[in-house]
C-alpha cells in the first residue's frame, strides 16, 4: 500500500520539481486594446530598434501572469491619457507593479513619434538600469605631417630671361640703353650655358667740334655659368664667362654751322668681346624670378669714331653693363 502511494506520488513530484520555462531577457510583452493600431506599431518599432523581441496581444490576464506565459522579462500595458499615455509595467523577476505617465504638451496635441521614443527610453531604463556604458572611442592614430622641400632642379631645365639696362663702352660716348634676351639651359643643378643677344633701345651720344654721333652696339654670343642657391632655394647667385660678337653702330650729325660742307652718315664696325658676368635673382615662384646683374669685359679691338677725318672718341676696349631682369623657367 505504501509503495503504491509512493509510486503514485512520483509523477507529481517530478512535475513539481521540473524547472520553470526560462525567461528571455530580451523579450517584451506589449499589451494593447488594439494591437493593430498605428501608434502601437510605432512603439513596437522603437523597442525592436533597441534589440528587443516584442510580442503583441490584447489584455487577457494580469501583467505578470501574461509575461510568464510568454516567457517575457516584462509585460507592458498602455492606456490612453489626455496628453499622452499611461504605462503599467510588471516584470517576471518579482518587482512590484510600476505605473508611469508619458506626457507631451505640444500645442497640436501629443506627438505620437515623441511619445513612442519616450516609451522606449522608459522601458530601456527600467529593464537595464545599470547597462554598461559604451567603451570610449578608440583614438585615431596621429596624422604624420611631412614637410617636403621642393625637388632639386634636374638636368634639362631651361629658362628665358629678358633684361633692360645700360651698356657703356669707355672712350667718350655716354652709356646706351639696351634690351637683352637670353636663353639658358642647365646641364645639372649647378652648371649651365646660355646664348644672349642685345640691341640698343636708345644710343649713347658722343660730341665733337664738328657735330655729334649716336653710338650703340649689337651684341650676340654664348656664355657658361655656375649657379649657387640658398638653402630654401629662393635666392640664386649666378656667375659666368662669355664671348660675343659686337657690331658698333654710329651715326653722325654735323652742327648747323658746318653748312653743306658736312652731311650726316652712318657706319658700322665689328669687334669681339670677352666678359665676366654676375647676377642675383629672387625666386618669386617655382617658375619665375626677378633680379639684377652686371658685366665687365674688354673688346678685342678699339673702335674709333671720327668726324670729318678727325678722331672724336673711341668705343672700348673697356665695356661695362648693368641690368634688371625677369626670368621664366620650364622643364
Amino acid at each position: 500500500m505504501l509503495a503504491a502511494v509512493v509510486g503514485s506520488a512520483l509523477p507529481g513530484a517530478r512535475l513539481s520539481a521540473q524547472a520553470a520555462p526560462p525567461v528571455d531577457s530580451h523579450r517584451v510583452l506589449l499589451m494593447a486594446d488594439n494591437p493593430s493600431d498605428g501608434f502601437v506599431g510605432r512603439i513596437r518599432n522603437e523597442l525592436a530598434s533597441m534589440g528587443l523581441e516584442v510580442v503583441l496581444q490584447a489584455p487577457r490576464a494580469s501583467l505578470e501572469t501574461s509575461a510568464r506565459a510568454e516567457h517575457a522579462i516584462v509585460a507592458v500595458r498602455m492606456l490612453p491619457s489626455r496628453k499622452g499615455i499611461e504605462v503599467w509595467m510588471a516584470a517576471t523577476s518579482g518587482r512590484s507593479l510600476v505605473r508611469q505617465q508619458i506626457i507631451d504638451e505640444a500645442p497640436g496635441g501629443p506627438n505620437q513619434n515623441v511619445v513612442a521614443l519616450q516609451m522606449a527610453e522608459l522601458l530601456r531604463t527600467s529593464l537595464f538600469p545599470h547597462a554598461p556604458e559604451p567603451p570610449p572611442p578608440v583614438p585615431s592614430p596621429p596624422v604624420l605631417v611631412t614637410v617636403q622641400a621642393p625637388p632639386p632642379r634636374s638636368s634639362g631645365d631651361s629658362g628665358l630671361a629678358g633684361s633692360l639696362g645700360l651698356l657703356y663702352g669707355a672712350g667718350g660716348a655716354a652709356p646706351a640703353w639696351q634690351a637683352w634676351l637670353s636663353y639658358r639651359y642647365l646641364w645639372n643643378r649647378g652648371l649651365g650655358a646660355a646664348f644672349t643677344v642685345s640691341a640698343p633701345l636708345r644710343r649713347g651720344t658722343m660730341t665733337g667740334p664738328e657735330g655729334a654721333a649716336e653710338v650703340g652696339a649689337l651684341v650676340a654670343g654664348p656664355d657658361v655659368f655656375a649657379r649657387f642657391e640658398s638653402p630654401d632655394g629662393r635666392l640664386v647667385l649666378t656667375t659666368g664667362l662669355g664671348a660675343a660678337l659686337v657690331a658698333v653702330l654710329a651715326k653722325g650729325h654735323p652742327i648747323p654751322a658746318a653748312g653743306a660742307q658736312l652731311v650726316s652718315n652712318a657706319s658700322t664696325a665689328y669687334t669681339g668681346l670677352g666678359y665676366a658676368c654676375v647676377a642675383l635673382a629672387w625666386k618669386v615662384s617655382s617658375w619665375f624670378a626677378v633680379g639684377a646683374g652686371g658685366l665687365a669685359g674688354a673688346t678685342t679691338a678699339r673702335v674709333r669714331v671720327r668726324f670729318a677725318g678727325n678722331d672724336a672718341g673711341d668705343w672700348g676696349p673697356v665695356v661695362l653693363g648693368a641690368t634688371v631682369f625677369g626670368e621664366v623657367d620650364w622643364r
